[in-house]
């Protein structure tokens, strides 16, 4: 799978420089956005878009973002030859900060509606102790469509793991991401017991809806299909996803990287998968042994995205915003309303498939 690999705002541009670090995208397939050219790492020489018409940044206002977004498409900076060159563009972005956040749903458009490119979202969510990252949050998967693939990393997920250190948590939910995207494309493919073939994995790969993406390393070999099914329940129970409210999944991919001594204790129901994510449309088996390291990785694709999570955020968010002095903040003055007790505000994930190409006008009419 050719992917052109985007980071948006701060933390999409750590991501990005943490897979160009690992070896998961080349600088040349990869592309950086941000507001202000003050934000990109110094090490990075590939291809970058500045948003902002003066070079300054958007702070945590998603409204900034967007206007620097929407002044960028219409200025032609979005103009890229090189996007000829990927049939699958993957956003990774915050879901907290102000670019990323603002910036990305319609950045999504931009590849999708004008390149007609298939569109991964990887969206981090954050520590969920500010207001305003509570709320960007809320608009952010209220302004996603349901026509991209998307996944979230849980930055608060890896707190424990880094002993409460929030810099190397977000060091470890960027691994995270560079394990996904290798699953995502198939990086660890070998031909030996070859059963997914390219068009398998670009199909589990690109059905639409959310997505969760595991891969488990194991300590040590297989004693038996219980010992199997172990393994495959705390992946589900330790996944660093936001967890799905329903089972649904379209199409379910598994790689198995197994010792053929370990083949016996492989439960092929894959019964612990399917009760977490639903009984696929769909089911790929990759099966192959590299030498080196055991492990099971596996892809669930088209399921609804978990609203009710979401809307958990948005309680506490509502709880936050108590607390302030709403007159007094002009945060809170210019705060569109977001009665999400009236049904047509609830998140509606379900919107028209956009399929042909647009202009740059007939794209920037959907704004006005």
């Amino acid at each position: 799978m050719k992917v052109m690999l985007i980071g948006t705002g701060a933390a999409g541009n750590k991501a990005l420089m943490s897979a160009i670090n690992n070896g998961v995208i080349k600088e040349e397939d990869a592309l950086m956005i941000n507001s202000t050219s003050k934000d990109f790492p110094e090490e990075y020489n590939g291809d970058t878009i500045v948003l902002s018409p003066n070079d300054t940044g958007a702070g945590k206002e998603i409204a900034v973002a967007r206007d620097y977004t929407l002044s960028a498409v219409k200025n032609g900076k979005f103009n890229l030859d090189k996007i000829n060159n990927y049939s699958t563009v993957v956003i990774c972005s915050s879901v907290e900060g102000g670019t990323g956040c603002g910036s990305t749903p319609i950045i999504a458009k931009v590849f999708s509606q004008m390149y007609h490119k298939n569109v991964h979202i990887i969206a981090f969510t954050g520590f969920e102790e500010d207001v305003r990252g509570l709320k960007n949050t809320i608009e952010f998967f209220k302004n996603i469509s349901s026509e991209y693939i998307i996944q979230t990393i849980s930055n608060k997920s890896f707190l424990r793991l880094a002993g409460g250190n929030k810099f190397k948590a977000e060091e470890m939910a960027n691994n995270e991401m560079c394990q996904r995207i290798r699953v995502l494309r198939g990086m660890d493919f070998i031909n030996s017991k070859q059963n997914i073939d390219d068009t398998d994995i670009l199909k589990v790969s690109n059905t639409a809806g959310y997505m969760t993406v595991e891969k488990q390393e194991f300590a040590k070999p297989l004693i038996d299909k219980e010992d199997f099914n172990k393994i495959i329940k705390q992946m589900v129970y330790n996944s660093k996803s936001i967890k799905t409210e329903n089972p649904g999944a379209v199409r379910l991919g598994v790689i198995l990287n197994i010792d053929p001594a370990s083949e016996d204790a492989v439960d092929y129901s894959f019964a612990d998968l399917k009760t977490a994510y639903g009984n696929p449309f769909e089911c790929f088996l990759q099966e192959q042994w590299d030498g080196k390291q055991e492990y099971i990785a596996f892809i669930a694709s088209g399921m609804q995205m978990p609203l009710s999570e979401i809307e958990a955020i948005y309680d506490r968010y509502q709880e936050q915003t108590a607390k302030v002095n709403k007159a007094s903040d002009d945060f809170f003055a210019e705060m569109q309303s977001m009665s999400m007790d009236e049904e047509d505000e609830k998140f509606d994930m379900i919107r028209p498939v956009q399929k042909s190409q647009m202009s740059v006008d007939d794209f920037m009419k959907q704004f006005e």
